[in-house]
């Protein structure tokens, strides 16, 4: 999925790669209920987006605006809601329990044990 930051298209993604560095960006746990603040919220999406495009022009400081970013202050709060749900289905997807079976596959009954 893409989303657009200070003005330029960028990946997200969510995946085990995302939680570790989450992890050391936040220097704790990655739990998805120590994620009720704004800054661990954050600290997550930039996770995402660092893992997707591997390397990014601007910092953690610079995304919330701490510092400022080729004249930007942080993003904008459009930019903000794109990103956090951006990684919100991400996540979504990740953690989707795959079905095993197909509702109209039955497992085979034993009716005609062969070994007994």
């Amino acid at each position: 999925m893409k989303v657009t930051l200070f003005g330029h298209e960028y990946e997200v993604t969510f995946n085990m790669a995302v939680q570790i560095e989450y992890e050391e960006l936040s220097g704790k746990p990655f739990d998805l209920d120590t994620l009720n603040t704004q800054k661990a919220t954050l600290q997550l999406c930039y996770a995402s987006l660092k893992v997707a495009n591997n390397k990014l022009p601007f910092s953690f400081d610079q995304l919330i605006g701490k510092e400022p970013y080729d004249l930007d202050l942080g993003l904008s709060v459009g930019e903000t809601a794109e990103l956090k749900n951006a990684v919100i289905d991400e996540m979504y997807e990740w953690f989707a329990i795959p079905k095993v079976m197909q509702e109209d596959e039955k497992p085979q009954s034993d009716a005609d044990p062969k070994n007994a």
